[in-house]
């Protein structure tokens, strides 16, 4: 019996040393560095862990490349087509025509930039659009168009953003008016054309007798 309990002591002893040692050597290796290892199959001349980031040099310390040359665009065309300068619009026909078109081949109009105003309030609804050309009213068929001065206001733009205006004054009449200026005009053609048509009649029959 106490050769059995002698036996166990020395066995529990041992793997206590055991143990010790073990623990002593995991200690060491932890507290031991080592250089950092490439990859495996990394090439030599190629950089070891950690790879290093490139340095950005300062700025102004490097002279600036020259890139390739932005080009310049022009502003595009836009003008007043209708009414004409000094002319007159009726407040029940208040349709103003515009044209406009782009200097640069390479640089189309964009349509949806188009705008137009009166006296400051946006009327862009109330016109169409065409290739170059866009028409329509100053004012809605149920609104009140005051005669007198107003001022119009277009806006339109390329592709590249370079926008092009325009500005005009119009004057609105009453068609009340515009009619009886046609009339009195109609009338005034009558009487030359009835005027003329006496001379003949007077020098026909100087010669007849």
């Amino acid at each position: 019996m106490r050769c059995i309990r002698a036996h166990r002591a020395q066995r529990g002893a041992y793997r206590a040393a055991v143990m010790l040692a073990t623990i002593a050597a995991f200690s060491k290796a932890k507290a031991q560095t080592y250089p950092p290892q490439p990859y495996p199959g990394y090439p030599p001349q190629y950089p070891q862990q950690p790879y290093p980031y490139p340095q950005v040099p300062p700025v102004g310390s490097v002279p600036s490349q020259p890139g390739t040359p932005i080009p310049e665009y022009h502003t595009p065309l836009i003008i007043v087509a209708a009414p004409t300068q000094g002319s007159t619009l009726p407040d029940d026909k208040p349709v103003v025509v515009l044209r406009f078109m782009s200097n640069e081949p390479t640089d189309p109009i964009d349509a949806l930039t188009f705008s137009v105003t009166m006296d400051g309030k946006d009327k862009t609804p109330l016109f169409q659009l065409t290739q170059g050309e866009a028409w329509g009213r100053i004012a809605e068929p149920s609104e009140v168009l005051t005669a007198g001065s107003h001022d119009i206001a277009a806006r339109i733009c390329t592709a590249h953003g370079e926008c092009g205006t325009t500005k005009t004054t119009v004057t609105v009449v009453s068609s009340s008016s515009v009619a009886q200026v046609a009339n009195g005009t109609a009338a005034v053609k009558a009487k030359k054309k009835a005027k003329i048509f006496d001379a003949v009649l007077q020098a026909a029959r100087v010669l007849f007798h």
